[in-house]
């Protein structure tokens, strides 16, 4: 089972619950525009948990619970790499924050630090794709 938060610029959708996940009801507003699509890097933090359940032979599951958030570059110019390192701390910081927001909304007990860290650098790997994506057009659209 997957369950899907997404929260834009910090504050926080309007969400359903309904058959046992989370969906976003305006998606307008979680999406970003076809005009901002190139400047902004979709971080999404990761935990997972073990539930009881009707799962196959343990009668567990596994639910992965997972919150988006959108990090704008429209300010940077990532042919520098001062701009690219100020990117890579606003992706950090943003990962650090969603896992922090999600072990609030669903806290494991008893709370391990180690899966902050895990969820921080899961969330933070999310993103690397894009990142360096978002580079290569920079410097593509630079030469």
């Amino acid at each position: 089972m997957k369950r899907n938060i997404i929260f834009a610029n910090g504050a926080a959708l309007t969400a359903l619950v309904a058959a046992g996940f989370m969906t976003n009801t305006d998606p307008a507003v979680a999406q970003p525009t076809d005009q901002d699509a190139d400047e902004v890097v979709v971080v999404e933090a990761p935990i997972q948990r073990q539930t009881v359940g009707r799962a196959a032979a343990t009668g567990a599951r596994t639910e992965i619970i997972e919150l988006s958030r959108q990090v704008s570059f429209a300010d940077l110019d990532l042919t520098k790499h001062a701009d690219v390192m100020e990117l890579e701390k606003r992706i950090e910081a943003t990962a650090k924050e969603a896992c922090a927001k999600l072990d609030e909304m669903f806290p494991l007990a008893p709370s391990d630090p180690g899966d902050q860290w895990r969820c921080t650098k899961r969330a933070v790997a999310s993103a690397q794709d894009q990142l360096q994506a978002a580079i290569s057009e920079a410097a593509s659209k630079d030469a």
